[in-house]
């Protein structure tokens, strides 16, 4: 019986710490990554790192070979749903038993991010799944958003006033893993995963300031500005059309709600914002 776990995106923000959660406990991890030899030294030993190409067929079997479990992570330059879709066909023509797929909170009530219609297909295919549906990342605060509180000191995101239930990517990445090793007490069902408290983005440039010690502000641009300044930095189109789309939503209040899903998981407290800006310190210094 194969009792492999396949992670795709196992370099990211929750890939890498589903991963070594994991292989801490003992488990058969295959990372699904672009480029095997650079993932080696961000994975560390005993963690096989395989090719994979979501949107390359030829890398499918490989990759699923000996694992009967996936935690699938969409990639977010890939903006359509259907770009996911020949994957997880091959997923249920290989055997695979169960995919815990992170997705977005609310996702099933909004269907305009890809998150939505990936759910539908993946219920409709007939494997075993698990929806994570979580909040805003804090670790987007050190990804696309980082230069702007780095070298700016100002959080540039088009969220207006509304609250937002912020969330550590390790405690997600902890939560898949969890579900992984016991898949048949979470089959078919869907956790909402928010951080412990809602906070507005002027909440967290005042956390940022008293953790970084100099004075954060938060700009509240509109959604053309925001726009604009991340198609300037490069970033594809249609990822920048996602985040748009994503904070769209943030305004009407859809990344507000708190709920104890997550806490219920991992048996402990989630990370709270104060606690990530100080393990990142050095991030935005």
């Amino acid at each position: 019986m194969r009792r492999g776990i396949l992670v795709t995106g196992a370099t990211g923000n929750i890939g890498l710490y589903a991963a070594k959660w994991l292989q801490e406990k003992g488990r058969v991890v295959k990372a699904a990554v672009t480029r095997p030899e650079r993932a080696k030294a961000i994975i560390g030993p005993g963690i096989e790192a395989v090719r994979f190409d979501f949107l390359n067929p030829e890398t499918y079997r490989d990759a699923l070979a000996g694992t009967d479990r996936i935690l699938l992570i969409r990639p977010p330059a890939l903006n359509k749903p259907e770009q996911l879709y020949p994957f997880i066909d091959a997923a249920r023509s290989e055997g695979i038993l169960h995919i815990v797929f992170v997705s977005l909170l609310g996702a099933e009530r909004n269907p305009f991010p890809p998150h939505h219609r990936i759910e539908k297909y993946i219920r409709q295919s007939g494997i075993g799944y698990t929806f994570l549906r979580p909040s805003f990342f804090m670790q987007n605060l050190t990804g696309p958003h980082r230069m702007d509180i780095k070298e700016h000191s100002d959080i540039l995101i088009p969220a207006g006033h509304a609250k937002v239930s912020f969330i550590d990517t390790r405690d997600i990445g902890e939560a898949a893993a969890r579900i992984l090793i016991e898949p048949e007490r979470h089959n078919g069902r869907s956790y909402s995963l928010t951080g412990p408290e809602a906070l507005t983005y002027s909440d967290a440039a005042h956390i940022f300031s008293e953790v970084l010690g100099r004075r954060i502000t938060y700009s509240n641009p509109s959604l053309s500005k925001f726009r604009k300044a991340m198609l300037s930095r490069g970033l594809p189109k249609g990822y920048v059309n996602v985040m748009a789309v994503l904070y769209l939503t943030t305004r009407f209040g859809m990344a507000s709600r708190v709920t104890t899903e997550l806490e219920g998981l991992l048996g402990r407290p989630p990370v709270q914002l104060a606690q990530f800006a100080a393990d990142y310190l050095e991030e935005w210094s």
